[in-house]
């Protein structure tokens, strides 16, 4: 065969690198014109006898750049680089130095490589050179698998054509979308989000809760990206004013995902999209898995396998209450059992569960599907939440009639959910008969085993460091950041929860209150630990950081807080009070000041001396587990008042008011904390906002009116409803303002009700 021919033959190849055929010739390379077909002009002219480190010489020379050395590379460090862009660019990650990426090509001279790879990870790239074969097997290590030349990822809805009239910017978008779903996916993003910045589109995964910003998308190419994602969710492309919903479905190296897609208009015609990913071959849905305790897990397992009953799991949204279902109901999954969920929307799809997604339009609600779903003889039901009284009730009687009912509520920890079920107007005698159980939980990001590092318990914030006292610290860890964890220190999540379990002692305690608190120090004195108890734990385990233990969970108030200002004195007033004032005898005295709790005196009124629960952390002395209201304390002739208010300067700003009206003014900065020293202290007088950390002031107003703590309680407040204010007089107030009013007003109003003289200072 005659050159010509072969020249002919090798410029019809289909190579990238067809200009090393060029280089080979112009430099007296003969065997570049007896080449036969290959994957590359690299491998041909290999094939056709040029030594491999010739043309490893030649390309470094014509490129400027060096040889790579690919021999150490293997699976750690696959988090260098997505496997999605190594295979589309056909490159393979040798060093990450923070920003900065080496990664080896076989074509330096393709199209823009090192800008468009750039872009496309967010990082400083800079090129070195390997053969392909070379490169195709350091990638089969780094990814533990042959990666072919087809995509990982395709849609599974046909794809309508967009706008004809650009077709090179359109086939940017379409490879651009997939490129940003694929890199989300290799990272384990549960949202993209793309926002409209600057003309360009802004383009951020949460990873592990946490947003990250990965890169930009140009002008000219986000309208058409939006496009292409709205019609692979079966969204109106012509519509930007409206918000819309829709889902997509693909597949993902082999496996599907479901994405669900929401749009939200900015004006202007800009629009923000974001992405959940649905990757339930990622979520591992085992109780340990997510970071239950043994003990923990044993208590779930045990109430699981009772045949009818009601669990309840709250938290905000995005804490984990649908994984930790979907891992009960796997648990409770059997050949034998017949489980049917009704959700909105369907998370994941569980092989062998029968799931009911909600459609309001056709009037299929969360009450109307659990009725049809009890003629449907199941064993377990999942109620995607409860809303309305009416699920409720019906969730409560199926779980009273042989059915294992799971739900979720949104309330701030396990005790507050027994309240808000009676909020709602639920019968309290039948949901004691029915609860088995209520999980509160958050959240939290494990620290990356790669990479975290021992710190001292010195470094423990002044704030919390009480919570560490006497502990053994020996086991904190604090993040770092590696290239496993793409420098963020953390790599994936855990659960930290609170079981609230049922028992005939809670049962009873239904059917006569709902106090949150009273739920609370009922449970931990069966031993159940809050979420801030669980999430020190796992501090002190080294599985998380202090940071994030504060980032996800509100430490609760500690006596030692510098807000409580005067209050020590005045319980110092309460402790060594002469035992002749209160009716007790002297060693009654000592033994109630020595004992676990403030216990009643001898002789003392019924009223005036009378148990109250309250959380322990809220104790002014450490080890009170139980809180007595105390008989009145004997005063200099001058009314005490409690002021709560978070705010340090609106206390100063009320207490100078009080005390020109001849009182003793003690403050406080949440309700909780007020509710404990009210009770401890029996102030003449309470003035409170009603929003307030722990215990809002409605939550205050009532408790302190019904168990007759104090007999005057104020609302003092920058909440501006007429209604809301009106309700606090209803529930007992004796008066209820704004902060419109003057300071003066309430000083005054204070002084009318306790018959207090102003203070009349001398001028001298």
């Amino acid at each position: 065969m005659s050159n010509g021919s072969e020249n002919a033959r090798s410029a019809r190849q289909p190579w990238a690198d067809r200009w090393l055929l060029d280089i080979m010739r112009e430099r007296g390379y003969e065997l570049a014109n007896t080449v036969q077909p290959a994957n590359s002009a690299w491998e041909a002219l290999e094939a056709a006898g040029v030594n491999p480190d010739e043309i490893l010489r030649v390309v470094c020379d014509v490129a400027g750049s060096k040889p790579a050395d690919l021999s150490k590379l293997g699976p750690d460090d696959a988090a260098m680089l997505s496997p999605a862009l190594s295979q589309r660019y056909d490159v393979v990650a040798v060093r990450l130095n923070g920003r900065n990426l080496e990664v080896a090509t076989a074509n330096p001279l393709g199209s823009n490589l090192e800008r468009d790879l750039a872009f496309a990870s967010a990082k400083n790239v800079k090129v070195s050179i390997a053969s392909p074969t070379a490169i195709r097997n350091a990638r089969a290590r780094v990814y533990r698998q042959g990666l072919s030349g087809s995509s990982r990822l395709s849609w599974v809805i046909p794809q309508t054509p967009l706008m004809p009239s650009a077709a090179p910017t359109r086939g940017i978008a379409v490879d651009t979308l997939d490129r940003i779903v694929t890199d989300a996916i290799d990272q384990r993003a549960s949202d993209i989000h793309l926002e409209p910045q600057d003309g360009e589109l802004l383009v951020r995964f949460r990873v592990d809760g946490v947003l990250h910003d990965v890169m930009r998308v140009p002008p000219d190419v986000t309208p058409l990206l939006l496009s292409r994602l709205k019609v692979g969710a079966g969204l109106d492309i012509a519509d930007r004013l409206r918000p819309q919903d829709g889902r997509a479905a693909m597949i993902f190296d082999g496996r599907p995902v479901d994405l669900r897609i929401s749009t939200l208009p900015l004006g202007e015609r800009l629009e923000k999209a974001v992405i959940r990913i649905l990757d339930a071959s990622s979520t591992k849905l085992d109780f340990e898995t997510l970071g239950f305790t043994a003990h923990e897990q044993g208590q779930l397992k045990h109430i699981l396998g009772a045949s009818e009953g009601m669990v309840l799991v709250t938290g905000p949204t995005g804490s984990g209450k649908t994984t930790t279902l979907y891992s009960a109901l796997l648990h409770m999954k059997s050949h034998e059992t017949n489980i049917v969920t009704v959700e909105d929307p369907i998370e994941y799809r569980l092989e062998g569960i029968n799931q009911v997604q909600v459609n309001e339009k056709a009037r299929l609600t969360f009450a109307s599907a659990l009725r049809s779903i009890l003629r449907q003889d199941p064993d377990a039901v999942l109620v995607g939440e409860v809303r309305d009284v009416e699920t409720a009730g019906i969730a409560i009687r199926a779980s009273m009639t042989g059915h294992m009912v799971l739900s979720t509520l949104h309330t701030i920890d396990a005790a507050s959910a027994i309240g808000r079920l009676a909020d709602m107007g639920v019968d309290m005698s039948a949901l004691a008969g029915a609860l088995r159980a209520v999980i509160a939980q958050r959240l939290v990001r494990r620290l990356c085993s790669e990479c975290s590092e021992p710190i001292s318990a010195a470094t423990i914030p002044s704030e919390i460091a009480w919570a560490f006292e006497q502990r053994d610290t020996s086991k904190l860890r604090g993040p770092v950041g590696c290239a496993a964890c793409r420098g963020t220190g953390y790599r994936g999540r855990m659960v930290i929860a609170e079981l609230l379990v049922i028992d005939s002692e809670t049962q009873a305690l239904m059917s006569r209150s709902t106090h949150r608190l009273e739920f609370l120090q009922l449970a931990r004195k069966s031993g159940m630990h809050t979420l801030w108890e669980t999430g020190v734990e796992r501090v002190l385990q080294g599985l998380t950081s202090c940071d994030e233990l504060v980032s996800n969970i509100t430490p609760p108030v500690h006596d030692a807080e510098p807000h409580y200002e005067n209050i020590g004195r005045a319980l110092d007033g309460l402790l060594d009070t002469p035992a002749s004032a209160t009716g007790a005898t002297p060693s009654e005295s000592r033994e109630s000041q020595a004992g676990s709790a403030l216990v009643p005196a001898r002789g003392a009124p019924v009223r005036a001396v009378r148990e109250l629960v309250i959380p322990q952390h809220a104790a002014v002395t450490q080890g009170w587990s139980r809180l007595v209201i105390a008989p009145r304390l004997p005063s200099d002739g001058r009314p005490r008042v409690l002021l709560v208010y978070e705010a340090a300067d609106r206390r100063r700003t009320i207490r100078k008011a009080i005390e020109r009206a001849g009182c003793v003014a003690l403050e406080v900065a949440d309700g909780e904390a007020a509710l404990s020293y009210a009770c401890r202290l029996r102030p003449d007088a309470v003035i409170t906002d009603i929003a307030l950390r722990k215990l809002d002031g409605i939550g205050l107003l009532q408790a302190l009116v019904v168990e007759s703590v104090v007999e005057h309680v104020f609302v003092y407040t920058d909440q501006r409803d007429s209604a809301l204010l009106e309700w606090a007089r209803e529930l007992g107030a004796a008066d209820a303002m704004t902060i419109d009013d003057d300071v003066e007003l309430i000083a005054t109003r204070i002084r009318a009700k306790l018959g207090t003289a102003p203070v009349v200072r001398r001028v001298s």
